[in-house]
């Protein structure tokens, strides 16, 4: 959220702001660094887009989901069953995500790892571009807010360690100071 110099980049926080639960127009808009959510989501979770052509699903392809009625036969048709007064465009290509998970966390490397070419164990949800919005934040920011519990339980814990060693080290310094006394 800062510049190369240090400073709040406002411009970008503006931007990200000012699109905050936009609706996506087109598959082209998709971009793999930011994060999506479905508002019609049960489960609220925050997406990552996945765009590996192997992985593409059309609106008009066979709905593989628990279907709650016999008509509905695409995932177009599910999505306009599901959430109402929506119109999904058959022709277009439906997103592939991925669940935002918990990044994991090594301060002893740079935090953004080399990404999977694809995503093996990963389960993957497609979504009609008409139902995905922008989430708050992207992928950057959303593992730096993540990491900042992290960052304040370790700040505390070396607080802790320090105000220890100082009193292991005036402790150490009455007890040779005692023990010179009674030398004497």
């Amino acid at each position: 959220m800062s510049t190369e110099s240090g400073e709040l980049d406002c411009q970008r926080m503006a931007s990200i702001c000012a699109r905050k639960d936009q609706l996506i127009q087109n598959p082209s808009e998709l971009d793999d660094q930011e994060v999506y959510y479905s508002p019609h989501s049960i489960d609220k979770q925050f997406y990552i887009n996945i765009s590996d052509v192997f992985l593409l699903k059309q609106s008009s392809d066979r709905c593989t989901y628990k279907r709650p009625l016999k008509t509905i036969e695409s995932y177009a048709d599910y999505y306009e069953h599901k959430i109402p007064n929506i119109r999904i465009e058959r022709d277009l290509v439906m997103s592939t995500m991925k669940p935002a998970g918990k990044p994991r966390i090594n301060y002893l490397k740079d935090s953004i790892a080399k990404k999977e070419s694809r995503p093996s164990s990963t389960k993957l949800d497609y979504f009609p571009v008409e139902v995905l919005r922008y989430a708050p934040l992207n992928q950057t920011d959303f593992e730096l807010i993540y990491k900042l519990p992290s960052i304040f339980i370790r700040i505390s814990q070396l607080y802790r360690i320090v105000q220890l060693g100082k009193r292991f080290a005036d402790n150490i310094q009455s007890c040779s100071v005692q023990s010179k006394i009674l030398k004497i």
